[in-house]
């Protein structure tokens, strides 16, 4: 519908790989779309690397200049730009797992509706939208106080953390957009009370349970 309106709609993929949505996979959704690589996400590589995909070749043609220093034949350089390009390791390494992936998102989508399950009254859930399937590469709850929740869980032994506490909006290096001095009070609450508990490609059950009784004991 945004870009209907001749709005470019820029995807940023990086925690949704292997997930998928009632329109569609993410990175074809909108005019472009990032993807992340890094070691943690759910579709890593052995370092850094990321991939931009866009049905617009014009944009592509761009992109492709853009991360080999402004250069489309490697002899002129037309702009400054970067260098950006996936190393021929990382690719191997990706190569060789892609074809985990699908297999990987139903383990972590399997954990997350366990989670939702034993979790359901006890803390504030994510919601997907309807028609979505999920890949959580993050489980993300709510509550009230979430660091002395943390602190329960990791005398238990249990890692759990919270990201991104600073929204966007009252970061320094977005001081001199406009905008920047709005109030959100929905962004400050979600910011102030998340919390990500344990969920990875591998968690047994078990191990899902055991977080879940231990949010249940903290939050009783």
């Amino acid at each position: 519908e945004i870009e209907a309106l001749g709005v470019p709609v820029v995807e940023d993929t990086a925690q949704a790989s292997g997930s998928a949505g009632p329109d569609g996979r993410p990175g074809s959704l909108g005019t472009i779309a990032t993807h992340s690589f890094y070691p943690s996400k759910n579709l890593g590589a052995f370092g850094d690397g990321g991939a931009i995909t866009t049905a617009d070749s014009g944009l592509a043609e761009r992109v492709r200049m853009l991360r080999f220093h402004g250069s489309r034949d490697r002899v002129t350089y037309e702009e400054a730009a970067y260098n950006s390009r996936l190393d021929e390791i990382q690719a191997a390494v990706l190569r060789v797992l892609l074809p985990e992936l699908p297999g990987w998102a139903a383990h972590r989508t399997a954990a997350g509706a366990r989670y939702a399950a034993a979790l359901d009254g006890v803390a504030g859930l994510p919601q997907a939208t309807a028609g979505a399937t999920p890949a959580w590469h993050l489980y993300v709850i709510r509550t009230a106080e979430p660091d002395a929740l943390a602190a329960g869980l990791a005398e238990r032994g249990i890692e759990a953390r919270g990201y991104y506490r600073t929204p966007v909006n009252r970061q320094p290096a977005m001081a001199c957009w406009h905008g920047a001095d709005a109030v959100l009070p929905g962004t400050e609450e979600a910011a102030r009370t998340h919390l990500a508990i344990p969920v990875s490609a591998t968690i047994t059950d078990a191990q899902v349970d055991e977080v879940a009784a231990a949010v249940q004991e903290l939050l009783a």
